[in-house]
């Protein structure tokens, strides 16, 4: 599957770069800034796919998929703001110690503010291609399970009819509220940064790379150098560092009018 997602990614990337520039500055051709921040089309969707990678206790190399759809409004040229939706798993393995590995599933939802620097900073009208950075705050709910790496019997997991949720970006000590929850909550940091590129007037497609920070150590359902269940109350580790990342591709869509 990686190698599919990977391979469509440089097709996607030849494809792009080879296609003739349709963008069109509306300063004609004197190339000088257009002082408008008003965007012809504000609004857009977008639909991606990539892979994500983990940091963490067992965070030998395992590279799973992710998808996810997201619509926004641009505020003006240089500033947009976005919901996305992300569903996918995240991976991993460690043989030193735990000799152990795990498969978590999750969906997220983040609320994003995208900055393009390139708009921003450019002395000229901007050509097709757009670099932006953008941050937000999100929340992902997830359900992981650590395996022995000789027989893969089911070592540690994250949810059981035991497992009550936590308060959000909790630390460590007991979980909170009823037994039994099917996926862990927690709260996202996202981090990230984007390339954009024109094929068309209403069409962009952008490579994108994502960095999350999670207020949690059960991720990969493995809480600190300790081999028990992160469900446990006892088990929850004082120093969570648990983190992961997606590398995507996406094609965007623009459609609505800017306001006279």
């Amino acid at each position: 599957m990686r190698y599919i997602l990977l391979l469509t990614t440089c097709a996607l990337a030849g494809i792009t770069f080879a296609q003739p520039v349709r963008y069109r500055s509306p300063n004609g051709i004197s190339n000088k800034k257009n002082y408008d921040r008003r965007t012809t089309n504000p609004y857009f969707l977008s639909l991606r796919c990539g892979l994500t990678q983990f940091y963490g206790e067992l965070n030998a190399q395992a590279m799973h998929g992710i998808a996810g759809i997201g619509i926004g409004r641009s505020l003006n040229k240089q500033f947009a703001i976005r919901c996305d939706y992300n569903a996918g798993s995240i991976g991993g393995e460690k043989r030193s110690f735990f000799n152990s590995w795990f498969a978590n599933e999750y969906n997220s939802v983040e609320c994003l503010v995208k900055w393009d620097l390139t708009e921003q900073f450019s002395e000229r009208e901007p050509g097709p291609a757009h670099i932006s950075v953008l941050a937000g705050l999100g929340q992902i709910w997830f359900s992981a399970n650590a395996f022995d790496l000789d027989n893969n019997q089911l070592l540690r997991f994250t949810n059981s009819q035991q497992s009550a949720r936590n308060p959000l970006f909790l630390r460590w000590g007991p979980p909170k509220g009823p037994k039994g929850i099917k996926k862990t909550r927690e709260g996202i940091l996202p981090l990230g940064t984007s390339v954009d590129y024109a094929l068309l007037e209403k069409l962009k497609i952008a490579f994108e790379y994502r960095f999350y920070f999670v207020r949690t150590d059960k991720l990969d359902a493995t809480s600190g150098r300790r081999l028990i269940n992160p469900e446990e109350s006892e088990s929850y580790s004082d120093t969570p560092n648990d983190a992961f990342s997606f590398i995507a591709v996406s094609l965007q869509y623009h459609f609505g009018k800017k306001k006279n």
